[in-house]
């Protein structure tokens, strides 16, 4: 009986980790709002001021609505170039359990924009660990990454491995 109780929460255990966090309605909901926004300068989703260790290059302001499954999220306009929203969510230990997550975000990114999408990913090795970014493009054969709808970021910092989302939008 022990046997077959373990067998069945091994089943359970690993049917429910290869489930999509991501691919919920109120994800796909929710990135359509914040991308519509970001087409409008940030308008709504723009909050408060914050300090920045980068002052004379970007400007920062807190969000005031955050990408499901985001811990944290700030809006960047950078003195040159496109102003864009950038999400970090849960770090881990385990770099295979970040790469799923990058996986699963990447798939509901997909569904929730309705339209295709175009992915070119280059990882490099920053101190024996790899650093990894995805470009997401709304039009095929476009490799100019300025160009790019989204960014996903996949990084070592602090004994942990960090996945990061970035939404572009447009000059207000």
């Amino acid at each position: 009986m022990k046997c077959g109780v373990a067998i069945l929460f091994f089943l359970i255990t690993t049917h429910l980790q290869g489930q999509n966090e991501f691919a919920a309605t109120a994800f796909y909901n929710e990135f359509r709002k914040i991308y519509a926004d970001a087409q409008e300068g940030f308008v709504k989703n723009k909050g408060a001021k914050k300090m920045s260790e980068f002052e004379d290059l970007v400007d920062e302001y807190k969000v005031k609505w955050l990408l499901p499954l985001a811990d944290s999220g700030k809006i960047v306009f950078p003195v040159t170039g496109i102003p864009y929203v950038l999400y970090y969510f849960e770090p881990s230990k385990t770099r295979l359990k970040v790469d799923q997550r990058g996986v699963y975000l990447r798939d509901a990114v997909s569904t929730a924009f309705n339209k295709p999408l175009y992915t070119i990913t280059e990882t490099t090795m920053i101190n024996n660990y790899p650093y990894s970014d995805t470009w997401y493009f709304t039009e095929q054969g476009e490799s100019r990454k300025s160009f790019a709808a989204f960014r996903q970021t996949i990084f070592y910092n602090n004994g942990k491995y960090h996945l990061s989302f970035e939404i572009r939008g447009k000059i207000p």
